[in-house]
């Protein structure tokens, strides 16, 4: 295979890690604020922890509902 193919095949390995049956939540009802992030009107897109231990904050992606742009990638704040 090529390199840009090897390239291709990496990237869906890694996001088939990473997001493969992830959890999808409506953030109205998340209960979460994610800092300074209004999520009322995003879907909350919570990473997959591969089986790490987790004593961290989860991992979360948030996507507007409307237009569809990203509007948060990082920590949830929902340690402890």
């Amino acid at each position: 295979i090529s390199a840009a193919e090897a390239h291709r095949r990496a990237i869906r390995h890694v996001v088939r890690q990473m997001f493969g049956g992830a959890k999808v939540a409506d953030g109205k009802h998340a209960g979460m604020t994610a800092y300074d992030l209004t999520t009322e009107g995003a879907w909350i897109v919570f990473k997959n922890s591969r089986g790490e231990p987790m004593l961290r904050s989860s991992e979360i992606i948030a996507v507007c509902k409307r237009t569809g742009r990203v509007l948060y990638e990082g920590p949830a704040n929902d340690e402890g």
